[in-house]
């Protein structure tokens, strides 16, 4: 004889976790009180798991509660299966089953206890298909066992309590971020699928997370945002060095490295959509809108391939809307959720192909993973052909950068204030022998240095003027010339003495006031 029962797992997005708790408690509830109704005494039951972790965390009901164990995952359940475990009704053990034994094995050999966890999976499996029936309820009540619930949106909160509580405190001032930084509205927001683009970002470890955040608000040190930071002298592309170094530039350089391999990937990523099953007419319009922002010309990818009407529609519906969110935001992870659509579509008449994919997160979250590692490939080959692929190939690139540097310096030769020593002062053959960051010191020094010397000169300039006014024009030499030599000889001493005490004063750029040093002076 057996007693069947099924319903919609309670909770905002339920895990398997909470369904395999949910079914435990249950089963415990229902035994404790037929039981009671019976009058049974000292009754033992078994029940059977194929949830290793709910198992673990259900046998450690008897137990102190600690503070702590207010905010694990399920903690509601939890002590709902405490409260009713003190009541000694029954007595529980607990077993671990191993599930989907039917898919290796044939039902003659598996064992009465598999059989069992069998028939529950497909008593599952029907409740998700039968009209009527929800799969989950997002209301959930506060029960008596708790000390106390955390409702947010309407909903309580029943695991990973911190993070929902540390986003909805940072949620105002994110939402403000996005909204100014990304042009994006309200109605934007919401036809973004941001579920697929977290569920992505909880993947990474927190160094590829960092990468991936800095991608997608264009926070990543191109060439433009070092110069704006006055960090380098030229905002030009290192490889190509035709122009301007932005986000968008590093993904159509004209570099010829940068094109070939732009190609290669693209045409890896079109194989990586086909493998997680995307529509083909999802991947021709991608791939024509990616080749597009990455300048290379892709004329195989149309719409001829668009038969079904309702897919054409919903085609035409996602890609207007991701014109109005950009093609380019998606590459940043932003993807509309009307791509599910047309997925949906795709997927009805190829259901069986498609469930393997369906365990393993979902197909939009694998097309956004799929979007961001593209973007981020081309950031990496960049900073591998600027920097180096090891450590020792970028200390050598290094190397060569400042070497070059120093020569185009002493080929150059500024003059300086006497106060400071000449660039020549030391041989350019003893100069290189200097370490790298030695020699970017005193790079960075004689940088300061040219700058100082240009204040003082100006200073001294517009305290004295400048050294024209001590001499004597053309014409008025011409004129003395006709009115005599010794009116000639006066004007040619005086004009001469004046240049004389104006060159002791000023020659070697010495002010009246004084400027203090800028830095320790010569390293070398």
């Amino acid at each position: 004889m057996a007693i069947k029962g099924r319903g919609p797992v309670d909770g905002l997005s339920p895990s398997a976790f909470r369904a395999e708790m949910q079914g435990q408690v249950a089963v415990l509830i229902v035994s404790s009180l037929l039981v009671a109704d019976r009058g049974v005494r000292n009754a033992h039951i078994l029940s059977l798991c194929d949830n290793q972790a709910t198992l673990r965390r259900l046998a450690a009901h008897s137990k102190s509660l600690r503070v702590r164990d207010q905010v694990e995952s399920e903690v509601d359940l939890f002590l709902i299966y405490r409260e009713w475990m003190k009541k000694r009704h029954v007595r529980c053990t607990r077993r671990w089953v191993k599930g989907h034994q039917d898919r290796k094995l044939p039902r003659h050999e598996i064992s009465d206890e598999g059989l069992m966890n069998i028939e529950v999976d497909e008593l599952a499996t029907s409740a998700y298909i039968m009209a009527g029936v929800d799969k989950t309820s997002l209301e959930v009540d506060v029960f008596s066992e708790e000390a106390y619930g955390i409702i947010i949106d309407g909903s309580k909160v029943t695991r990973k309590l911190k993070h929902r509580v540390v986003e909805r405190c940072g949620e105002t001032a994110l939402l403000q971020y996005l909204t100014n930084k990304h042009k994006l509205s309200e109605g934007k927001m919401e036809g973004i699928d941001w579920q697929a683009l977290a569920r992505f970002l909880r993947s990474l470890s927190p160094q590829q997370r960092a990468t991936q955040v800095k991608l997608q608000h264009n926070w990543i040190p191109t060439n433009s945002f070092l110069y704006q930071q006055r960090r380098i002298q030229c905002d030009k592309c290192p490889l190509c060095k035709s122009a301007v170094e932005t986000p968008s530039h590093v993904r159509w350089c004209r570099f010829l490295a940068a094109q070939r391999y732009r190609r290669d990937r693209l045409s890896q990523l079109e194989r990586e959509f086909k493998g997680i099953n995307t529509a083909p007419e999802i991947v021709y319009c991608w791939m024509a809108q990616l080749a597009a922002i990455c300048g290379e010309s892709l004329e195989d990818y149309s719409d001829s391939i668009i038969t079904g009407t309702p897919i054409k529609q919903a085609l035409g519906e996602a890609r207007r809307h991701q014109a109005v969110l950009s093609w380019e935001g998606m590459l940043q992870g932003r993807l509309s959720t009307r791509w599910q659509k047309v997925q949906e579509c795709h997927e009805r008449g190829r259901r069986q192909e498609t469930a393997s994919f369906q365990k393993r997160g979902g197909w939009s979250a694998q097309a956004v993973r799929l979007l961001c590692v593209f973007n981020s490939d081309l950031w990496h080959f960049r900073n591998a052909e600027v920097h180096g692929n090891t450590l020792h190939e970028a200390q050598q690139k290094l190397r060569a950068e400042v070497e070059d540097k120093v020569r185009r310096l002493y080929d150059r030769h500024p003059i300086l204030l006497a106060r400071y020593p000449s660039v020549r002062s030391i041989p350019l053959e003893v100069r290189l022998q200097k370490s790298t960051l030695v020699l970017q010191m005193w790079l960075k020094h004689v940088d300061q240095q040219e700058k100082l010397t240009d204040v003082v000169r100006m200073k001294a300039r517009m305290q004295e003027g400048s050294i024209l006014r001590f001499l004597v024009p053309r014409s008025a030499v011409r004129v003395g010339v006709k009115n005599g030599c010794g009116q000639n000889n006066r004007l040619i001493r005086n004009a001469a003495s004046k240049l004389v005490r104006w060159a002791r004063c000023f020659l070697r750029f010495r002010s009246k006031v004084e400027l203090p040093r800028a830095g320790i002076g010569d390293p070398g």
